[in-house]
């Protein structure tokens, strides 16, 4: 178990340094008037406090952005607007949100033919994953779409080629224009594969503007938790909690660090972060 974990996605906690648990007292420990010492204290939350260690600069940029909770998650269990109340540019065909038997809750139904674009405006750096089946299918599947890669299934890593799922990319596998649509086609070509023509469901669909490491694959896929608590908090869990906690992260200040690896030198940071609990 690692001593510190986002959502199921490990957060890196240099030992060296340890963690910190700074208190916060909800209510007053104080003397009345009289001398007499009264509280009125309701509990405790924790922050907990750390510094990553050595990561590489694009380690460093998905880690910065988990904890600040950047990006998008659609849970699709009422709307169809995400944690940031982000809403559809488009839609064609028949799309419904909130329909029972979703992965977690309710989740995204489409219709052979339906489609759902999403204004994310990605730049070339961008991670998309998503849990889908086709109605009337026993098991779900968890795809996870990075850019530059092949698309992760189930948490095995680059499995399977970008043009397949329910994302709709380029030739060149990329996003058009930089937002996200999804897309029921139908049949046998391309797309999920859909020979019998069902519904499509989808469910806690999260966007997120950098490339996702390597290592988040396995443990995103068996987390056997949404993507937030909800986004942008997380439930933290580990051995360095007591027991799981919801909390909103942020990110302190940070430093160059050097290091050989492979017979190179690899020039990277480290930051400090600080998790709050809600």
């Amino acid at each position: 178990m690692p001593a510190l974990a986002l959502s199921g996605i490990p957060l890196p906690v240099l030992t060296e340094r340890g963690l910190t648990y700074t208190p916060t007292l909800l209510g007053e420990h104080r003397r009345a008037f009289s001398g007499w010492l009264r509280s009125s204290e309701r509990r405790e939350v924790l922050a907990y406090g750390g510094n990553t260690g050595p990561l590489s600069q694009e380690d460093a940029r998905a880690y910065r952005g988990l904890i600040r909770g950047e990006g998008h998650v659609w849970s699709f269990d009422t709307t169809l607007r995400s944690s940031a109340f982000l809403p559809p540019s488009a839609t064609t065909g028949t799309v419904t949100a909130g329909v029972a038997g979703g992965r977690y809750a309710a989740c995204l139904r489409m219709e052979v033919g339906s489609s759902l674009t999403l204004p994310t405006a990605l730049a070339a750096k961008w991670t998309v994953a998503y849990w889908w089946k086709l109605e009337g299918s026993a098991t779900w599947t968890h795809y996870l779409h990075r850019a530059g890669h092949f698309i992760s299934d189930n948490g095995r890593e680059d499995r399977v080629t970008p043009n397949s799922g329910a994302l709709v990319v380029d030739s060149a596998g990329a996003l058009p224009g930089g937002d996200v649509a999804l897309r029921n086609t139908g049949g046998f070509g391309g797309g999920i594969g859909n020979p019998g023509n069902v519904a499509l469901l989808v469910d806690d669909l999260v966007v997120l503007p950098w490339v996702a490491p390597s290592s988040w694959v396995v443990p995103w896929y068996s987390a056997g938790q949404p993507f937030g608590a909800p986004y942008p908090y997380h439930l933290a869990t580990g051995s360095a909690l007591y027991e799981p906690r919801v909390v909103l992260g942020r990110t302190g200040q940070g430093r160059a660090v050097e290091w050989w690896q492979g017979g190179a030198r690899v020039l990277g940071q480290e930051f400090d972060f600080e998790l709050q609990e809600r």
